[in-house]
């Protein structure tokens, strides 16, 4: 019973110590950014925003008739978590690059650096959120129970992030150039993850290929139902989503536990 109650203070103690470590690198990084200013902060959180004017004005005329609860809001949903999805995991690409000097000189478990920008992604997309509940406002969309979902939506969401953060932190130690290609992956993501169109006007072998291969897809898709149509969203796309979650996070902790200890010698 003992053995049991200093097991479990020590694994207490160690998650408090993890996130006091994760608190004090979140800052670290906020201050290194430019979000330490008044207008870097700012873009930050309007980003999503702008990204979703643009859109509007230049979708709107071609994408914009007959989408329930109005094109902006329809562009805003995608464009907010596109940026969730992009800043969070393009940041752990220097995860362990960054934090070189922690990573040599310090026993700490070392998936917090990737956990660390995943936070600080999840922490600009909370602000992006009141201006997605301003929109949601305007438009008059009434509250519904169904609103819940997007909780485990961005959940399930941010478990991938982690995965694939891990896997992109470890390439990005051998292989640097990984940072352009991932920016060239990032844009067609964007292009094909319905953000500003109706996949409905695609044809059905497309739609289920979007919905198959594209998690992120999925995501929004979950994301639109429960919030802009309050309908429950169908059990195969929350079957695909936790697939992709699991498998993602799985194998990247598998890739990232096999590689860390050789990567930390090499630095």
């Amino acid at each position: 019973m003992e053995k049991c109650q200093q097991m479990i203070r020590r694994k207490v103690d160690e998650i408090q110590q993890n996130m006091f470590v994760i608190h004090q690198l979140v800052l670290r990084d906020k201050k290194r950014s430019l979000s330490s200013t008044f207008m870097g902060e700012l873009w930050e959180v309007i980003n999503p925003l702008i990204n979703m004017v643009v859109m509007v004005l230049v979708f709107g005329k071609m994408f914009g008739y007959g989408i329930k609860g109005g094109f902006p809001l329809y562009v805003l949903t995608g464009t907010t978590l596109y940026g969730l999805y992009t800043s969070g995991t393009t940041m752990c690409l220097n995860a362990l690059m960054g934090n070189k000097n922690f990573l040599i000189k310090t026993q700490l478990n070392k998936s917090i650096y990737v956990i660390q920008k995943i936070l600080l992604a999840v922490r600009y997309f909370l602000f992006s959120m009141m201006i997605y509940a301003f929109m949601i406002a305007m438009y008059r969309i009434k509250p519904s129970v169904t609103w819940l979902l997007f909780i485990p939506d961005v959940l399930l969401m941010l478990v991938m992030m982690l995965g694939i953060g891990k896997m992109l932190a470890v390439i990005n130690v051998t292989f640097a150039d990984i940072t352009y290609f991932y920016k060239i992956f990032t844009l067609f993501l964007m292009y094909g993850s319905a953000i500003f169109y109706r996949v409905d006007r695609l044809s059905p072998i497309m739609q289920k290929l979007m919905t198959i291969l594209n998690p992120l897809y999925t995501v929004i898709s979950i994301a639109r139902e429960t919030i802009i149509e309050r309908t429950f969203p169908h059990w195969k796309l929350w079957v695909i989503l936790c697939i992709y979650a699991m498998g993602c996070y799985i194998v990247g902790t598998i890739f990232f536990d096999r590689k860390i200890e050789d990567i930390v010698a090499k630095m």
